[in-house]
C-alpha cells in the first residue's frame, strides 16, 4: 500500500517496553518526525516506563498502558482494556507504526481503525492487523532494525542514531541533595556500579565486580554508588563483601530519579541492561559487560561506550540465555579483570564535569 503523506496528520507509535527497547526507538521516532513534520506523534508505552519518555523531542503525547492488573478483578481489568481500545479508536489516527509487534500491540493497531497500519507481518495475526509490511531486520542493531521498520514509508533518515533521555528538574534536585547528604562534592569522580541484568547468566560475577570496585576506590580514588532494584540488593551486598568497600547505595529509585543519578556520575559500570542504555543516552561514559547477548545487536549506542567481553569467545556465544550448559564457568565468568581495567582507564578522566 502506498502512503499518501499529505493525509497523515496523526501518528500512533506502539512500543510497550522495555527500557532499552524504548530508548533505542529514538532514531525511528526522529525519522517519523522528519518524514511527517506537520503530524502529531503519540506513543503508547507501559506506565512503568513513562519517566524515560519525559520531554522526548519527537513525542507529542504519551499514552500509558496499564501494565499490571493490580487490585482489579479480571472483569474490571477487561473493561479497562476495552475502554483503552475505545480511547485509541476515538483519536482517528491516520498512521499506526507498531515497533512492538506483539499480540496486544497488533490487536491495538487493528482496532485503531487507522488508514495505514505498519508492522512486522511474521504471524497470521499480524497479517490481519497490518496493511503495510515492515521489512525483516535480522542481523542489525536493534536501533537500526526499528528504524528499518519505516522503510515502506520512504522515510527521511536522521543524520545519526541519537538517543534521547531527559528528567525533571525535581529529580535532579533530589539527586543533588542525596549526594550532598553523603558527602559527595563536584570535585569527586563518581562511578555508578549497576550489577543488575534480566537473567543471572548476564551478570558479571560478584567476586569479579568486587575486585573492580576495590581497584576503583583504592587505585583511582573514585566514589562508588551502587544502584539497582529489589532483585539486585543481594548482589550488591555480595559485591560489597568481596570489595570491602561499601560506597553509596541507591536501590529501587523511580526511573526519573535513576536517570538523574546516572547523569550525576562520571562513569557507568554494569551489565547488558536497561540502565546501561540510559547512561549511553545521557552521554555518560559506559563500560558494559556482555556475554550471552550480542553487542552488535543490543549494545549501548555512543562514542563513549566500551563493551567488554570474554576473549576468546566461546563457541556458544551468543545464545538464547535460557539453557546455559556451562553453569559456574559461563562466558561472563571468563571476562578478564585486566580487560575491564583497560576499558575503564581508557574512558574515565579524573576531572569529568558533573551534569546536574
Amino acid at each position: 500500500m502506498t502512503v499518501n503523506k499529505a493525509r497523515v496528520k496523526k501518528i500512533l507509535v506502539l512500543k510497550y517496553r522495555s527500557i532499552g527497547d524504548i530508548l533505542l526507538s529514538g532514531p525511528a521516532l526522529e525519522s517519523l518526525s522528519l518524514t511527517f513534520p506537520n503530524a502529531r506523534i503519540d506513543m503508547v508505552v507501559d506506565d512503568v516506563f513513562a519517566d524515560i519518555c519525559h520531554g522526548h523531542p519527537h513525542i507529542n503525547y504519551l499514552i500509558l498502558n496499564r501494565r499490571n492488573r493490580g487490585s482489579l478483578t479480571q472483569w474490571e481489568y477487561l473493561m479497562s482494556e476495552l475502554r483503552f481500545f475505545a480511547k485509541i479508536r476515538k483519536q482517528k489516527y491516520d498512521l499506526v507504526v507498531d515497533l512492538h509487534s506483539g499480540p496486544r500491540s497488533s490487536l491495538l493497531a487493528f482496532i485503531s481503525g487507522a488508514r495505514y497500519r505498519l508492522g512486522n507481518r511474521m504471524r497470521l495475526r499480524n497479517k490481519i492487523a497490518y496493511n503495510i509490511s515492515a521489512p525483516p531486520g535480522q542481523g542489525m542493531h536493534t536501533a537500526d532494525m526499528l528504524l528499518n521498520t519505516l522503510f515502506p514509508l520512504n522515510p527521511v533518515r536522521p543524520e545519526n542514531r541519537a538517543l534521547s533521555l531527559n528528567y525533571k528538574d525535581s529529580e535532579g534536585l533530589f539527586v543533588r541533595e542525596f549526594l550532598a547528604k553523603h558527602g559527595v562534592t563536584e570535585k569527586d569522580t563518581v562511578v555508578m556500579v549497576h550489577p543488575g541484568a534480566r537473567v543471572d547468566v548476564k551478570r558479571l560475577p560478584a567476586e569479579k565486580m568486587g575486585s573492580v570496585v576495590r581497584w576503583l576506590i583504592d587505585d583511582l580514588g573514585v566514589k562508588v554508588v551502587y544502584a539497582g532494584n529489589n532483585n539486585d540488593i543481594a548482589a550488591i551486598a555480595e559485591i560489597v563483601s568481596y570489595s570491602g568497600k561499601r560506597g553509596l547505595i541507591a536501590t529501587n529509585l523511580p526511573l526519573g530519579r535513576l536517570a538523574a543519578l546516572i547523569g550525576a556520575c562520571d562513569l557507568f559500570l554494569g551489565n547488558d541492561s536497561g540502565p546501561a542504555h540510559m547512561a549511553a543516552a545521557l552521554g555518560l561514559p559506559v563500560v558494559a559487560f556482555f556475554g550471552p547477548s550480542d553487542p552488535a545487536i543490543w549494545g549501548p549506542i555512543g562514542d563513549r561506550v566500551r563493551v567488554v567481553r570474554n576473549a576468546p569467545l566461546m563457541d556458544c556465544q551468543p545464545c538464547d540465555q535460557k539453557r546455559c550448559p556451562h553453569t559456574g564457568t559461563h562466558c561472563m565468568t571468563k571476562i578478564k579483570l585486566n580487560d575491564i581495567k583497560r576499558a575503564v582507564t581508557g574512558i574515565l578522566t579524573q576531572h569529568s564535569a558533573h551534569r546536574i
